[in-house]
This record gives C-alpha cells, structure tokens and sequence, in this order.
C-alpha cells in the first residue's frame, strides 16, 4: 500500500487523537526548545538525552505509535500494517528522501532569511 495514496478513511476516537496530538506537542515543542538552546550555546546531547530519558520519550511514542496502527490495522488489515511498518526507514538507515528533501528547504528558507533577523 502507498501510503501518500487516497483511500479509505481511518478512525481514530477523539480522546485517543487528542491523547496522540498532546503527545505530540509536547514533544515536538520540546525538541524546539533543546535545539533553540544548543543553537545559543545552552545546551548539548546530554540535554537532549535528559529530555528523552526523564519524559519517557521512547515510550510514549511507542504507545501514540500502537494507537495510529490499530486504527490503521481496523482499515488494511494487520499484515498490511506490517508490511508498511517494515518498508519504513529507521536510524541509522540512510536519510530518506523526503528528510533529504526537507532539509534542502530548510537551507533555502535560512539562506533567505539570512539577513532578516526579525522576519
């Protein structure tokens, strides 16, 4: 299964979606704030790890993870799932495409705002 293709729709009850889109908040919010601290010089890995550690970050995606393929397994079936689970890159896999992709507009938005230090 492509999964940029359009098809079915997944269902996901609203306290779990809630659940999974605080989990990611939180998350990402905090990566954020570690990076804005490392890029000021405030920060290193071992705030990083600290993060990561202390908030249990592994687990807690690992349940959001478990919520997003039930449902998706409710749709394709568990072996469809399985199939797209093992078709994913992880670290330390080669950097994907799109990650690839995304750090090549991330150079062209910093280039641009370069000199825009309030833009």
């Amino acid at each position: 299964m492509n999964a940029k293709s359009a098809g079915p729709l997944v269902s996901i009850p609203l306290d779990r979606a809630v659940e999974v889109a605080r989990l990611m908040e939180s998350i990402v919010a905090s990566l954020d704030r570690i990076g804005s601290r490392q890029a000021a010089g405030d920060g290193d890995a071992r705030t990083l790890d600290r993060f990561v550690t202390e908030w249990l970050v592994g687990p807690r995606l690992s349940r959001a993870r478990g919520v997003l393929w039930d449902a998706i397994a409710e749709v394709v079936g568990e072996e469809e799932v399985e199939a797209i689970a093992e078709s994913t890159p992880h670290f330390p896999d080669p950097v994907p495409d799109e990650v690839r992709a995304l750090h090549e507009e991330l150079r062209k938005w910093n280039e641009a705002h370069e000199h825009r230090p309030y833009a």
